[in-house]
């Protein structure tokens, strides 16, 4: 539970005791229990995990497990799960072997199969509402793959439920309190909503501020390098035009930093204070890549004694994508496919085309401008192999129109929002979608697998589900009926 709650729940309990109300559970911290990291993927960052948890208190002591696991889609979880504590862990289940043990929190993650399960001692048990709740608290930052982000809103979320007290629940401002009790609860959502805005109003200025701080430490230097950019290049002419406003934008976001920054407590709280903070980030970091490009577009297309360094930072994102084919290529879907093998023959024919556009800029025979056209070439043609080979693996796994639509809108979705590499030329000048990496489409592919195979699973399934939640531990849990469930991201 976090510092805001802490706070609210003790001044709610001194509003109801003048009421006449009932004490409060006490606030435990993780440290007072017991935390337990098992990151068998490989995804989390400890330190932050560490550090975030230490400062979510639950409602009573509870011993705080993390599991991580890269399986499949098809997976059942829950299963997995048990089998897992039984083998490695027999302090998470009870003596005879029916339940999780007591004072037990239990968050998994498969961020391959793209499953998160949460499980409970019997007397940390939830509803099932409660476990999707928790559950849907951590999709947002595993959608965007950020794993350690999931699993602390998980925990925190969880933390917020687990042995909660009747002052503290949602479900008593629906019914009505008697004597004011009521207005207490309310005013509990409402501070914890306006906490959770000022949060993201200062976490959006601290991203931002970092952006500006670079900005502002290269100003010099990009100014110099606009004026140095050729007219006669294309690239050039439309990185100019992204430099155009530069300056009136730089002071625009100065103005906003002062202007954000200065905002009360009160002014934080709102809804308007989030957006603001979140597009000044946002505009912020895009100057950020812009002036990275035009300095690195004014060294190459000069060829100014750090060419060389402006050429590596156009060729590292190639590189990087052509690495990337490897992992696709190897997928066993992939392996019978004539697009696959287009993929790997394109890779070795664009590494050598890397080897040769970088020997022609260094023995003077290739102008810069060339240079960049024949990446630009290069990551054209993988876009347009990428699509062949996503039309090749739809059509080998969807069975139905729906499915087949499903897929490519997460395709599509993560094609959109990727991101560019700081310092690319052609990634700045670019639109958003225009070029598509395997990285983008991997996680794209991965997430319209899951929603095929979560759909799949909804119709066919035969244990419970609520919510797009699963209960229920397979044929090898046997009489296994520890309180828990998984769904879907």
């Amino acid at each position: 539970m976090s510092r805001w709650m802490r706070a609210a729940v003790a001044t709610a309990i001194l509003a109801l005791t003048a009421l006449g109300g009932a004490t409060a559970a006490q606030a435990v911290s993780v440290d007072d229990g017991d935390l337990v990291v098992e990151d068998t993927a490989g995804r989390l960052y400890l330190p932050q995990l560490e550090d975030a948890l230490d400062e979510i208190d639950f409602y009573a002591p509870t011993t705080v497990a993390i599991y991580t696991y890269e399986g499949e889609a098809s997976d059942e979880m829950n299963e997995r799960v048990l089998a897992y504590a039984r083998e490695t862990h027999p302090e998470w289940i009870t003596d005879d072997g029916q339940k999780w043990a007591d004072g037990l929190f239990l968050l998994a993650l498969d961020p391959e199969g793209r499953q998160v399960g949460t499980y409970f001692g019997e007397d940390r048990a939830v509803s099932l509402d409660d476990q999707a709740a928790i559950q849907d608290a951590t999709k947002d930052a595993f959608r965007a793959g950020d794993w350690t982000g999931g699993v602390i809103d998980g925990v925190e979320a969880a933390a917020g439920i687990i042995e909660r007290p009747w002052y503290a629940s949602p479900a008593v401002i629906v019914t009505g309190w008697v004597g004011g009790g009521a207005a207490v609860g309310a005013w509990l959502i409402a501070l914890g909503v306006r906490a959770s805005r000022r949060e993201k109003v200062a976490a959006a200025l601290t991203r931002g501020g970092e952006h500006l701080t670079r900005v502002t430490m290269d100003l010099d230097t990009t100014e110099l390098a606009a004026r140095t950019l050729p007219s006669d290049s294309p690239y050039a002419q439309r990185l100019d035009q992204r430099f155009h406003d530069f300056w009136a934008r730089y002071h625009r976001a100065l103005e906003e930093q002062r202007r954000i920054e200065a905002l009360t407590k009160k002014e934080r709280s709102r809804a308007d204070a989030v957006e603001a903070a979140r597009r000044f980030a946002d505009d912020t970091a895009e100057m950020d890549f812009v002036d990275d490009a035009i300095v690195h577009a004014a060294a190459l297309l000069t060829k100014s004694h750090t060419w060389e360094r402006a050429w590596a930072a156009q060729v590292d994102p190639v590189r990087e994508d052509l690495a990337g084919i490897t992992a696709l290529v190897e997928d066993p879907a992939a392996a019978e496919l004539a697009t696959a093998h287009a993929l790997t023959a394109f890779r070795a024919e664009a590494e050598a085309e890397l080897e040769r556009l970088g020997a022609g800029l260094r023995a003077g025979s290739l102008e810069p401008g060339d240079a960049l056209a024949a990446l630009e070439a290069l990551r054209a043609r993988l876009s347009d192999l990428l699509a062949d080979h996503s039309r090749a693996l739809i059509a080998a796994f969807a069975q139905a129109d729906s499915e087949r639509e499903a897929m490519e809108a997460e395709l599509e979705r993560e094609r959109q929002t990727n991101r560019a590499r700081t310092g690319s030329i052609l990634d700045t000048v670019s639109t958003p979608g225009q070029y598509w990496s395997p990285v983008a489409f991997s996680a794209g592919y991965s997430a319209g697998v899951t929603q095929v195979e979560s759909d799949r699973s909804a119709a066919s399934s035969s244990s419970f589900s609520s919510g797009g939640s699963t209960t229920g531990y397979g044929s090898s849990g046997g009489s296994f009926s520890g309180s828990g469930s998984s769904s879907r991201f």
